[in-house]
């Protein structure tokens, strides 16, 4: 197999080492990553803010409505963030299959009209919850633990035994997204099965069988679906039809060309006002460049790659594989989910409906985010723990 880091597969291969995390949360955490990740939450709250007082006026008739509602879930989440990097993470490994099937089960209830009128978010009493975005969270400590197991044995190597099954799986959650419909979500299940396939020592030639069979049926589904298409063919050539399939990425083009260096000031966005639709969730980059202009985008654009840095760092310095699976994951998530909005945004590719993590409006996907950003922190703690005690750290 082809490796794309050395690093990367000499850590992948290390053997799970016995080690006690008493001592890990009485160290540091990665203060740079702590740092980064405070950063982005505050910047979102203040550019959500900005961006949805308008929209949040014509729904609710209140303009801070939508912001308390981020506030919420910003506080909830930080709360988990320091839950989770005080909690040692190898006590996941053992509640991977659980937090899976919980996961499955809570999407499936998004198909009853009665719990999720709008098909994708499940309401309960007066709360509101996203349940793909815990599945990615369930998916993602799944994997983390299966290829530990699956590496072990050998089964990763192994297509029926070792591949085969973490198909299946996105199968179903494929399915179960784009019944809802999210079809976002579909290609962030996706890219992080592929990710962590590949990191994990899958044999190329093992992901490209079942990978090629699923690229008609992708682009079927585009095709098929009108609003899909009409995505596609607004990115070839949104100014065919500026008023109709174009007008998304015209305003965002507009709304960033128009905050030049400086931008126009915060708060003084004049495509928020209705112009620009989502500009508090899918398209809060461009009310950013608009209001604070080419500065602040390179700000957030050098906030991620700090993020991607320290977490890409805390994988390869993990005590042990699960650790190091866990980091990876986590990493490629958060900063995949950034990278494609950016691309979107300036029109490099075409609207998916991924959100900014951390910085747009969407109290579910900031609750997971923190979440496993206090995992992230809590493996860094046990390197340094590790450390302390003499471990050998490949």
């Amino acid at each position: 197999m082809g490796v794309l880091n050395p690093g990367l597969h000499r850590v992948a291969r290390t053997q799970m080492r016995p080690f006690s995390g008493a001592g890990a949360t009485t160290q540091s955490p990665d203060f740079t990553l702590l740092a980064v990740s405070l950063a982005l939450t505050l910047f979102g709250l203040v550019m959500v803010a900005s961006s949805s007082a308008p929209a949040a006026y014509a729904t609710y008739q209140h303009p801070e409505q939508l912001f308390v509602k981020q506030l919420i879930a910003a506080i909830v989440g930080l709360v988990l963030l320091f839950l989770f990097s005080r909690l040692d993470y190898r006590k996941l490994f053992a509640y991977d299959g659980i937090l899976m099937i919980v996961a499955i089960s809570v999407t499936f209830l998004t198909l009853i009209p009665a719990l999720a009128p709008g098909g994708l978010w499940l309401r309960l009493g007066g709360f509101s919850f996203q349940p793909t975005e815990f599945a990615k969270f369930a998916l993602l400590i799944f994997l983390a633990a299966s290829l530990v197991r699956k590496s072990e044995s050998g089964e990763i190597r192994d297509f029926m035994h070792g591949i085969v099954p973490f198909f299946v799986l996105f199968g179903v959650l494929a399915v179960l997204a784009i019944a809802q419909p999210d079809f976002a979500m579909v290609i962030e299940y996706g890219a992080l099965l592929a990710f962590m396939l590949i990191i994990g020592g899958a044999r190329l030639i093992h992901l490209a069988a079942p990978t090629l069979p699923c690229i008609p049926v992708f682009f079927a589904l585009i095709m098929t679906s009108e609003y899909r298409r009409d995505r596609l063919l607004t990115f070839l050539n949104p100014f065919s039809d500026p008023d109709g399939r174009g007008y998304h990425l015209i305003q965002s083009l507009t709304a960033l060309g128009s905050g030049g260096l400086l931008g126009r000031g915060l708060g003084a966005s004049r495509e928020k006002w209705l112009y620009l639709p989502s500009a508090y969730n899918d398209f809060i980059l461009s009310v950013v460049g608009e209001e604070l202009g080419l500065i602040g985008l390179l700000l957030i654009l050098s906030l991620f790659i700090i993020f991607a840095w320290r977490g890409l760092q805390i994988a390869l310095d993990a005590p042990d594989r699960f650790g190091f699976f866990l980091a990876a994951g986590i990493t490629f998530s958060i900063t995949f989910q950034a990278a494609i909005n950016f691309g979107v945004t300036t029109g490099v590719l075409p609207v998916t409906g991924l959100t900014l993590p951390l910085v747009s409006y969407g109290g579910t996907s900031l609750i997971i985010s923190l979440a496993m950003i206090g995992i992230l922190l809590n493996i860094s703690r046990s390197t340094q723990a590790a450390r302390a005690k003499g471990a050998r750290l490949l």
